[in-house]
């Protein structure tokens, strides 16, 4: 499995993906953006290559289980055969084919991914198998404390993990590098991709990059606030929470490179930006876990 940046020949990204490789050949690209396949099939037609580019999205469904506790509830409830990785030993990024209970259980594909910042696992299954995956995992985590969790929670355990959103920290006009996903890029293959020589360019004169914002007071900054110096506007909050864990406001922000040291001062414009200010300070993110210890441990 890889995380790979998805750009345009003019470096923008058009996604960010994770590639699964299911056989010799055979590969699942697993995005956020429906245009994602319609893109695959033009390059392919484009460069006459010998491809079959095919949606699996009615054909899969996904059960996030994670948290410090998730390895330990899977491993109850997760089967796999002796020609696979065995649950305990999936490494971070990689994922095992298994079932569910028992060898004659629910087949299912295990990947040790999440977009939470924290250890965790995505259970992949056929969708009418959905819900009995779902109770499996459900009663296993009884004695784990297990809660559901909503698209609003999600998006401030992203925020706080400093992990981006398609529309908020990119677009197809911001490269990997000003979204903070540069490593997403590998320049020193040897294979030209799509975006290559844009991105070379783009690397070597950066314009812009991604932030952390540590915000001063109660209120929280939201995506489109414009970030300032003095009158001077120099960049735009892309996503922002209050933070019940680290008790404070933070944000993510895409502010011009000579703005973007730690410690610089910063205010994030309200109203009309100008009649009101937030004081804010550039810190280091992801601001909860930075070295990513909990997602690999």
């Amino acid at each position: 499995m890889t995380y790979t940046a998805v750009c345009n020949e003019t470096g923008g990204m058009i996604d960010d993906a994770t590639v699964y490789r299911l056989g010799q050949d055979n590969f699942r690209f697993v995005g956020g953006s429906e245009y994602d396949g319609i893109w695959l099939k033009e390059l392919a037609e484009r460069n006459d290559f010998r491809v079959w580019v095919k949606p699996s999205t009615e054909q899969l469904q996904n059960v996030a289980v994670q948290g410090p506790e998730s390895r330990e509830l899977l491993k109850k409830i997760v089967w796999t055969p002796p020609t696979q990785t065995s649950f305990e030993d999936l490494k971070w990024f990689r994922f095992t084919v298994g079932r569910i209970g028992a060898y004659d259980g629910i087949p299912i594909v295990v990947s040790r991914t999440g977009y939470t910042g924290e250890l965790g696992y995505e259970v992949w299954c056929h969708p009418s198998d959905g819900p009995a995956v779902w109770d499996a995992i459900w009663d296993a985590g009884e004695e784990h404390g297990l809660t559901p969790l909503g698209l609003e929670a999600l998006d401030i355990l992203r925020i706080e993990s400093g992990l981006i959103f398609a529309g908020y920290e990119f677009d197809d006009q911001v490269d990997p590098f000003e979204a903070g996903v540069g490593f997403a890029v590998d320049l020193k293959t040897e294979d030209d991709f799509v975006g290559r020589e844009a991105l070379e360019g783009r690397k070597e004169h950066p314009q812009r990059r991604l932030v952390g914002l540590a915000l001063t007071g109660n209120e929280t900054a939201g995506h489109g606030d414009p970030v300032y110096v003095g009158r001077r506007k120099v960049g735009v909050v892309t996503s922002g929470t209050r933070s019940p864990v680290l008790k404070k406001n933070v944000a993510l922000a895409r502010v011009a490179v000579q703005y973007a040291d730690l410690d610089t001062a910063l205010d994030v414009g309200k109203l009309d930006g100008l009649q009101k200010r937030i004081p804010a300070t550039v810190v280091r993110f992801p601001f909860y876990d930075p070295e990513k210890t909990r997602p690999r441990s």
